[in-house]
């Protein structure tokens, strides 16, 4: 496999991943700063640990220090102290605002300290051989990457700190020979560090990327579920098995048709009729979404909605009442856009129901019960332009609402029944 190839492989992998070649920089604004949030909140939580440890180590070293430097020993205990207690206040201070912040860069800072420390001050209270203190610098980048996160940035930064630590060891700079004993260790271990710390960052930002896949993925799946059941439906669909049923003791139900469809639907293409249709439930639903009504289904040019379920309404009838109205005007101002003017007629019941989920596919949440009859003999036995209503709704309106004289209708199944047709509020 060529060079070529392998840079062509690289290329499609980053743009796939939408970051830069080098420094891993997501090229969406938006995506890079909700990384940066998140990596921060990890880092937050990882640098405890990471503090821990570094505490845990240093201190360790001080024991390092006497079999490496039994005399004179007390300037780099007094040395290790301090470094322990720039690390425990850095503990301490973790979850200051100006910290949490800005992360990075005081993690930056805290590693320059201790490299410093480890390095050009240690050599100066103790004759400390330099391969000892190149060990203790590399520790600390090392562990220092794998425990705190850094972002490549960052590990620029402090990699730069390491080199120029490591070429004041003495001898570091000491001729022709100690080039190769000093300068190749120490940019040897820069770039192995740059290669682990670029390997980590990538894998956090493909992790990042996977997580907001499946986050995305989760929120249209749940905003696919939401459009098909009431939200508190499908959030007890995941928990509870079985069929969902709930009986309500007053609801209001509407059923609305419009009349003479089929002859309308024959004079229209199927792509025009189903964009005529699609724009006035498009307008129907987003009436019940203002008035806080559940849309239950439609069934060719039928339309049905409940009012009080499954978030109860105490004024459930008004509410259905309002949508109504509004219903025909809406269809009012579409009607132009059909080739023939179209009437509507709506019913409304109210009365006990029951509703819920039943099935194990393609869910649809539904309602069940005489009320949801009678809504549908209201539509069925109405009249074009005119919302009628049974006398249980009427008894729930009659005070807030304008209604016809009461007529007594032969319904289907039922007999003999009292209406009243809803000709709108009070002026």
């Amino acid at each position: 496999m060529g060079a070529s190839t392998i840079r062509a492989r690289m290329q499609d992998h980053h743009a796939h991943l939408h970051m830069r070649r080098w420094m891993l920089d997501f090229d969406q604004a938006e995506a890079e700063r909700d990384f940066l949030r998140h990596d921060d909140a990890q880092g937050l939580r990882a640098a405890t640990f990471a503090l821990a440890i570094g505490i845990l180590f240093t201190s360790a070293y001080g024991v390092v220090d006497a079999l490496v430097l039994p005399d004179n020993l007390l300037p780099a205990l007094l040395l290790r102290v301090a470094l322990v207690s720039v690390l425990v206040v850095s503990a301490a201070t973790l979850r200051a605002p100006i910290i949490r912040d800005h992360l990075q860069t005081a993690s930056v800072l805290l590693l320059t300290i201790l490299l410093l420390g480890l390095g050009p001050a240690l050599a100066q209270v103790g004759d400390f051989p330099t391969e000892y203190l190149r060990t203790s610098a590399t520790i600390t980048l090392l562990g220092a990457i794998g425990l705190l996160r850094l972002r490549m940035h960052a590990v620029m930064a402090i990699e730069a700190v390491f080199v120029v630590v490591c070429l004041t060891f003495p001898g570091a700079l000491g001729g022709v020979d100690a080039i190769g004993a000093h300068v190749a260790p120490t940019v040897g271990i820069a770039a192995i560090a740059w290669v682990v710390a670029y390997a980590l960052e990538r894998l956090r930002r493909t992790d990042f990327l996977r997580q907001r896949e499946v986050e995305a993925e989760r929120a249209r799946s749940e905003e696919i579920l939401h459009n098909v059941l009431p939200v508190p439906i499908a959030q007890r669909l995941r928990t509870e098995r079985g069929a969902i049923a709930d009986s309500a003791p007053s609801v209001s139900v509407l059923f609305s048709d419009i009349v003479g469809f089929t002859p309308v639907s024959e004079a229209l293409s199927p792509e025009e009729l189903v964009h005529l249709l699609d724009t006035m439930f498009r307008e129907f639903d987003a009436l019940c979404d203002e008035r806080g009504i559940e849309k239950i289904k439609t069934v060719g040019d039928a339309y049905m909605a409940v009012a009080g379920l499954p978030t109860p309404d105490d004024d459930h009838a008004a509410s259905l009442a309002e949508l109504a109205l509004d219903m025909q005007r809406t269809l009012t101002r579409l009607s132009p856009a059909w080739p023939s003017p179209i009437a509507m007629r709506i019913g409304i019941a109210s009365g006990p129901v029951v509703a819920g989920v039943i099935g194990q596919r393609k869910f649809t949440y539904d309602l069940w019960g005489d009320t949801v009859n009678t809504a549908s003999r209201m539509e069925s036995h109405g009249r074009p332009h005119r919302i009628q209503v049974s006398a249980a709704t009427h008894a729930l309106l009659e005070s807030r609402y304008m209604f016809s004289d009461p007529q007594v209708i032969d319904v289907k199944g039922k007999g003999p029944m009292t209406t009243y047709f809803l000709l709108g509020a009070p002026a």
